[in-house]
């Protein structure tokens, strides 16, 4: 790397950096001001627990507004080099824009990538083992009811479990029932259980009875039901595919997900994971259009609030787009990396026209 390169990569790295710590530090500030909920958590799993998740919110927070935190910081750093001329120096070397570019996007682009596999990865799962879901700190942050409704099937055909309480990431249920799923006119059994847990392609149910409409209720210490359900299904149930890594969103996927709205909640957010690098490029990008042009005045008011304006309607499209794939509405693909496309053409298309002109 050449000492332009550094240059440009410290100044921008120290100014998004700062701008991701402002964001993070208004959060975890934000998480302590809400007694209630904090008080609440501190009730249920210690004061301990409850102080992890508020600062482990702020920081998936801080992680989700990487594109817009990313966009500021390097307007800001941009701004810098040029109070200072560094950028008059650099243009005067005879680098293009696109030399400048080389080192900060690459930059970028492993920032994203150690963001993705390792700062989220850590993040959740420190969650996972806090039993943060279970608390109720998912992605909507609320304490509610635990109760649960599993879609299952399996050799013993398909049916439902309804349970009062989920456990272990969801396989340990307590308080269930279980309602089998018959064609019409059909007569089936009925389940009730103190608990279940999952075994190897089962549900192993303890100390309930089995009630048949034309038969006496029959009560049993231990019952074996089949399931076609994995672990990380259940969790993905119970919880929400933002409380899944990249990791464990792979491993999920590859053995197949049977539930429609928790597979396309689950490729949604690892397509949106593969796409979180090239989303901070093209925030980068559009940085670079609306700042790195020279001003003789040094006035760069409008210029710095159309910059934040379009990164806050780029990271507005993106969380759009990533509620129509988790819905189903749009393929995952498509709402994980248009908005990250569409971010890198606006940067380019700016910085060709400031560049080249009109062709």
């Amino acid at each position: 790397m050449s000492k332009i390169g550094r240059l440009l990569c410290v100044r921008l790295a120290s100014r998004i950096g700062l701008v991701v710590g402002i964001l993070f530090g208004i959060l975890l500030l934000v998480e302590f001001l809400d007694t209630w909920r904090f008080g609440l958590t501190a009730d249920v799993a210690g004061p301990w627990v409850a102080t992890w998740l508020a600062v482990l919110s702020a920081v998936r927070w801080s992680l989700l507004a990487l594109p817009v935190t990313t966009t500021i910081g390097a307007i800001v750093g941009l701004i810098d080099l040029h109070s200072h001329r560094e950028m008059v120096i650099i243009s005067a070397t005879g680098r293009s824009i696109w030399s400048t570019l080389k080192w900060p996007l690459a930059m970028v682009i492993l920032s994203g990538v150690v963001v993705v596999t390792i700062a989220d990865s850590v993040a959740i799962r420190i969650y996972q083992q806090l039993d943060a879901a279970e608390i109720g700190w998912g992605r909507a942050y609320s304490l509610g009811d635990r109760a649960v409704w599993y879609n299952q099937s399996g050799d013993d055909g398909r049916y439902v479990i309804y349970a009062r309480t989920a456990l272990g990431g969801g396989a340990e249920l307590r308080e269930v029932s279980i309602f089998r799923l018959l064609d019409s006119g059909a007569r089936g059994a009925r389940i009730h259980a103190e608990s279940a847990t999952l075994q190897d392609e089962a549900w192993l149910l303890r100390s309930g009875t089995i009630l048949d409409v034309d038969q006496p209720a029959r009560p049993f210490d231990s019952y074996l039901i089949a399931t076609d359900a994995t672990l990380s299904e259940l969790g993905l149930q119970v919880g929400t595919a933002e409380d899944m890594s990249w990791f464990d969103l792979r491993e999920l996927l590859q053995h197949g997900v049977t539930d429609p709205f928790a597979k396309a909640a689950a490729e949604t957010r690892f397509q949106k994971l593969n796409a979180l690098p090239a989303l901070l490029s093209g925030s980068l990008l559009i940085a670079f259009a609306f700042t790195s042009g020279y001003r003789r005045a040094g006035h760069y008011g409008w210029t710095i609030i159309a910059g934040i304006g379009l990164g806050l309607l780029v990271f507005m499209i993106t969380e759009m787009a990533d509620r129509a794939g988790s819905a189903g509405v749009l393929s995952p693909i498509i709402a994980a990396w248009a908005p990250a496309l569409t971010a890198i053409i606006i940067g380019l298309s700016v910085i060709l026209r400031k560049e080249d002109g009109r062709v």
